[in-house]
């Protein structure tokens, strides 16, 4: 939800627990789906690493494993 407030191409947040989906939107006026940066995002984290599930027209779906720490979702959202 931070990351939402600080950058204009994250629509919404939803999500129950820990699995989360983050919408890209061109800017949160339109609120119009941002394919191309979503897989942007997707494809960057993968070359670090990090397996992402992009869902929907312009959403990526964070379900991270059972065990997690609080260093881990840090090193993940930098």
């Amino acid at each position: 939800q931070k990351l939402a407030g600080k950058y204009d191409v994250i629509g919404n947040v939803r999500g129950l627990g820990m699995m989360l989906g983050v919408e890209f939107v061109t800017d949160k006026a339109s609120r119009k789906p941002n394919v191309t940066l979503r897989d942007q995002v997707e494809m960057a984290c993968f070359n670090r690493g990090l397996i992402i599930l992009g869902c929907g027209t312009s959403t990526i779906r964070w379900s991270p494993p059972l065990i997690l720490a609080k260093e881990h979702v840090d090193v993940a959202l930098e």
